[in-house]
């Protein structure tokens, strides 16, 4: 009886799920859904254009700023382009150095973290004074920017990439200057990335005439989510892969839920193959994972985060609002606001990445960031 139970008890999660599941994911086979950023040029999903224009970039100038908001596909992107080159680079996720102010030595432990992963490294840096290279890896003497402007010259002929480089902006350091440094100076291909698309940009400060990047030359490659079209396509093929049949408006649900962010639909697609879960748990998880991000984001703000998270509640709460409705909202919950204070938050909010402006107002950018805000704060 009892076995008997159990398998109707699965034959009805079987059901509700409308799939039929087989296979695991196999590395070395087209997955759209491995979860892994992406070094395949098949396994990528309609980039085409997008790595072009970074190989275009690359060949005709020296610096390639790709950017797009958060899961977009950028981190793929650009190693799928070293990948199928077979171009020796140095690639530093920025994301990996510690909370608040950015030191010199934070920058260079990740630096040489990079450096000891490449097999070549130690043939091209060891004539370089202050660099100890011995069985145990390579070390850096001397941490200071005189040493990391060593390691740049014997880095020429070479690809640099600065992924989320807009983290250096929490620095003393003027890591802008040593980017315009290596851009004069030296034979480096730079690429930076970026999904705070606006606090990239400060960074940089390119348009700022007293900035070092000031009136240099450089592409910009900007990733996109898919279309509602593409969405569709990107999860049959992704389910087609896996040898999984999933009807239409399972596809369809999530294609709303996940609007098109190709993370969040490779994070649904392989939630679906390898744990066998209902979408609305699919979904739940997904929030829960966006807001924490969110979270750790606001801190850098201190005793103010508490005015930046009414003011997403508010804008979740109304789906699109004006400044006007944000001010009245914000002050009926935690009393008075200056102007200035609400101009600054959203801008913040914007260049961020968690708002957009559109038409309307202000929107979550993110419809699963949306969901988490208002299911769990």
């Amino acid at each position: 009886m009892l076995i008997l139970l159990l398998m109707a008890s699965w034959l009805v999660h079987q059901i509700a799920f409308k799939i039929s599941y087989p296979p695991k994911l196999v590395r070395g086979v087209t997955m759209y859904f491995d979860p892994e950023p992406k070094t395949r040029r098949e396994d990528l999903f309609n980039m085409e254009n997008e790595l072009k224009e970074l190989s275009d970039g690359l060949k005709r100038g020296k610096l390639v700023v790709v950017t797009g908001l958060r899961r977009y596909g950028k981190t793929s992107l650009i190693l799928t382009y070293l990948n199928e080159e077979k171009l020796d680079n140095i690639f530093l996720d920025c994301r990996l150095l510690p909370s608040g102010m950015v030191s010199m030595d934070s920058f260079l432990d990740l630096l040489e973290a990079e450096l000891n992963r490449k097999s070549w490294a130690k043939r091209i840096l060891s004539r370089v004074e202050g660099i100890s290279i011995s069985e145990i890896g390579i070390k850096l003497k001397k941490r200071d920017i005189n040493s990391l402007v060593d390691v740049l010259h014997a880095l020429e002929g070479k690809i640099l990439v600065i992924d989320e480089a807009q983290e250096l902006r929490r620095s003393k350091h003027r890591f802008d200057s040593i980017i315009a440094y290596a851009y004069d100076h030296l034979n480096l291909k730079i690429v930076l990335s970026g999904s705070q698309v606006g606090l990239l940009y400060r960074f940089l400060r390119v348009d700022d005439p007293e900035a070092p990047l000031y009136g240099r030359p450089f592409k910009e490659v900007r990733m996109r989510k898919l279309n509602d079209e593409e969405a569709m396509e990107f999860l049959r093929k992704g389910f087609e892969q896996a040898g999984i049949n999933v009807e239409g408006p399972v596809l369809e649900e999530a294609r709303r839920r996940f609007d098109g962010v190709i993370g969040w639909l490779t994070y649904f697609g392989f939630s679906m193959i390898s744990r066998r879960e209902p979408i609305d748990r699919i979904a739940r998880r997904a929030s829960k994972l966006a807001i924490s991000e969110l979270e750790h984001a606001l801190r850098i703000y201190g005793p103010a985060e508490s005015r930046y998270k009414e003011v997403l509640r508010i804008i979740a709460t109304l789906e699109h609002a004006r400044w006007a409705q944000i001010k009245r909202g914000v002050e009926a919950r935690i009393g008075r606001i200056p102007n200035n204070t609400l101009s600054s938050i959203l801008r913040n909010l914007v260049d961020s990445g968690f708002l957009e402006k559109v038409k309307e107002g202000y929107k979550i950018a993110d419809p699963v960031l949306r969901s988490g805000i208002l299911s769990y704060w």
